[in-house]
C-alpha cells in the first residue's frame, strides 16, 4: 500500500476532487511500472491486469501463486495439476491449493526484471517517482 502525506493546512473541498483523481492516477501508474516485474512467459496476467477504482488487480487463479513464488499442489492430494492435451496444465474443479517450500522457477525471457513479489520490487524501484507524480497531480490539480 502507498499512502501520500499532505503536510499543509488543506480545503476539504478541494481535497475531496483530487483525490479521487490522485488516486486512480497513481494506480495507473503503478500497474504500467510494475509490469516489468511480472513473469510473463504468455503474457497473459499483464494483458489482463486492469485498475478498478484505486486498486491495481491482477486477476486469475494463479496471480497469487505467482505473486507468493511457491510451488502450489492439490491440499487433498498433495499432487500438481494435470495436464490436458490440447488445453493446457488444469487443476481439478473445486481444488484447493496450498504452497509447498518448494520455490517457483521464474523465467526472466519476457520480462528481464521478473520476479514473486512484484510490487514490492516495483515499490523499491519507484518509490520516489511515484511520490513526485502524486506531487504533481496534487499540486497542479
Amino acid at each position: 500500500m502507498i499512502r501520500v502525506e499532505l503536510q499543509k493546512n488543506i480545503d476539504p473541498n478541494l481535497l475531496s476532487g483530487r483525490s479521487t483523481k490522485l488516486e486512480k492516477a497513481m494506480a495507473y501508474q503503478v500497474m504500467k511500472d510494475t509490469r516489468q516485474f511480472v513473469p510473463a512467459d504468455t503474457m497473459s496476467l499483464n494483458n489482463r491486469t486492469f485498475v478498478r477504482g484505486n486498486y491495481v488487480v491482477y486477476p486469475g487463479p494463479y496471480a497469487r501463486y505467482l505473486y507468493y513464488g511457491k510451488r502450489m499442489v492439490n491440499a487433498k492430494s498433495g499432487k500438481g495439476p494435470m495436464y490436458i492435451p490440447e488445453v493446457g496444465w488444469r487443476w481439478p474443479k473445486g481444488a484447493t491449493l496450498r504452497p509447498t517450500e518448494q520455490d517457483l522457477h521464474i523465467s526472466t525471457a519476457v520480462h528481464r526484471n521478473a520476479t514473486s513479489h512484484w510490487m514490492d520490487a516495483a515499490k523499491k524501484r519507484f518509490l520516489k517517482a511515484w511520490a513526485r507524480i502524486a506531487k504533481r497531480i496534487y499540486t497542479d490539480g
